[in-house]
């Protein structure tokens, strides 16, 4: 699967999505993973929590992973101050 852009790019937020989404097929059937909302929530009903979910995966830091879907959802910033997508957008 490809690696997501820096969470400060213009170019995080779809290259979360296509990221998350082939992790996600890589576990679950494709039609499963379209949705990032319905991804999220899976994800969170699975582990109980974002940190939980964060610490099971292997890719990056269990904090980026947490910053990733915290700008993702809800934009900001990350807990490193950086400007989520470079606007402090939320992605969706």
């Amino acid at each position: 699967c490809p690696v997501a852009s820096a969470i400060d790019g213009p170019g995080f937020c779809s290259s979360f999505k296509v990221a998350g989404q082939c992790h996600c097929a890589a576990h679950l059937p494709q039609g499963m993973c379209r949705n990032m909302k319905s991804l999220y929530d899976r994800m969170i009903a699975l582990y109980g929590s974002l940190p939980r979910a964060c610490e099971s995966q292997h890719e990056t830091t269990t904090q980026k992973c947490i910053d990733a879907w915290n700008c993702y959802r809800l934009g900001g910033t990350t807990s490193q101050n950086e400007l989520c997508s470079g606007t402090g957008h939320p992605c969706e």
